[in-house]
């Protein structure tokens, strides 16, 4: 039997690094966006929620739009596209100094953001067989977590030693540079043998309806803990403790279960490996909310993160073992709604709940809730069923 031929090609590490580039760039604004908001902009909890979630709004709204054009026109267009799009809009945040201009310029910047991740997760879907898709998820998915791992360290660096007018130039020279690599992206889709099954139409693809709402609810409290730790994290030490340390350590946390356990999702399963991330996912934020220390904060960020590296590749199986090939960039898109709208409405949301309880804490215990029902729910779902090995 000849050798299985290699799933990390320079082609797929292109890809993944074009997409690193950008996530570290978004990542970069984790902590000093809210910030900038309170700080320089005197926004409330809830202001720095509008801003923070708009960016999910048009995502949201978009995305599975986009889904579409890349099954007709391929993904390239929407990786470079979208990088750019985003990269041009994150420079002139500082510019256009205002909580209303902006809310518009976050929401172009969705727009850029659901492009790019619709064009890097299908065109590395691509170069995967049917019985590696988890694995390429994983490997692929680590540009996610530890760009919004790394970024938000560096950010806090440049913040701290030249202001946020740094932070968004700095941004944008990653994004310039994600654009160059992500011109590894064909450009036309790959060739897909014809299937008696027509592409499904309709907004959403059918295959991401139940997987995608519980991404949502297992990212509700995840948004809340991006947007609201440094905040926090000021509350309680006055301000000596770096918020990028702490998401420098969940990016390392991730890391390691990534590399170690790549193949896991697709060994273990699709029910199985999301219902160790959704226990996972409640008690890392369980523990931030109920113990208010440094330490605390560290120990829930441990079990936080291993939960969120189980998380998206375990749910992305239970929507690829339903979508045919010639519908696979709509069904990426489609999911990745999901994770717009958690971003939509978790940071308005929970930004508002510290409003009226006039601390993080409680706004951390709703993302944990939110995580239990989806735990719920996993454990009443089907297993999806492990697709044969690959010759080759």
């Amino acid at each position: 039997m000849e050798p299985r031929p290699s799933l990390v090609t320079p082609r797929f590490v292109a890809i993944t690094a074009s997409a690193l580039l950008y996530f570290v760039s978004i990542g970069m604004l984790l902590p000093t966006l809210p910030r900038y908001v309170e700080d320089d902009l005197a926004g409330s909890g809830a202001e720095v929620g509008l801003v923070i979630g708009a960016f999910g709004v048009s995502a949201a709204v978009i995305r599975p739009w986009l889904g579409r054009l890349g099954d007709r026109y391929g993904r390239r267009i929407l990786l470079v596209g979208g990088i750019a799009v985003t990269g041009l809009s994150v420079v002139a945040y500082p510019v256009w100094a205002s909580i209303p201009a902006l809310v518009l310029l976050r929401t172009l910047s969705g727009v850029g953001e659901a492009g790019a991740f619709v064009g890097a997760a299908t065109a590395a879907q691509d170069l995967a067989p049917d019985d590696r898709r988890g694995e390429a998820t994983n490997y692929f998915s680590m540009s996610i977590y530890v760009g919004l791992g790394l970024g938000p360290f560096l950010g806090e660096l440049i913040d701290n030693a030249s202001g946020f007018r740094a932070v968004a130039l700095v941004c944008f020279g990653l994004a310039v540079a994600g654009v160059v690599l992500g011109f590894a992206v064909p450009v036309r889709p790959p060739d897909i043998s014809p299937s008696t099954t027509a592409p499904r139409k309709g907004f959403l693809h059918p295959a991401t309806i139940l997987p995608g709402s519980l991404l949502t609810l297992s990212l509700i409290g995840f948004v809340g803990y991006t947007t609201f730790l440094a905040l926090y994290l000021d509350d309680l030490t006055g301000g000596s403790a770096s918020a990028g340390t702490v998401f420098l350590f969940y990016s390392a946390i991730v890391i390691v279960i990534r590399l170690t356990f790549a193949k896991l999702p697709d060994q273990l399963g699709a029910k199985r490996t999301a219902t160790l991330a959704f226990a996972f996912i409640f008690l890392g934020l369980a523990i931030v909310a109920a113990w208010p220390t440094l330490l605390g904060v560290y120990v829930g960020t441990f079990a936080l993160a291993i939960g969120a590296s189980l998380n998206y590749p375990s749910l992305f199986l239970f929507v690829m073992a339903d979508t045919e090939p010639q519908e696979r960039s709509h069904a990426v898109a489609s999911f990745g709604f999901f994770f717009d709208i958690a971003g939509a409405i978790g940071a308005p949301l929970l930004g508002l709940v510290i409003d009226l309880t006039g601390g993080q804490r409680p706004a951390f215990a709703l993302g944990a809730a939110a995580a239990m029902i989806g735990l719920v729910i996993v454990r009443s779902m089907s297993p999806v069923p492990t697709p044969a090995p690959a010759r080759g």
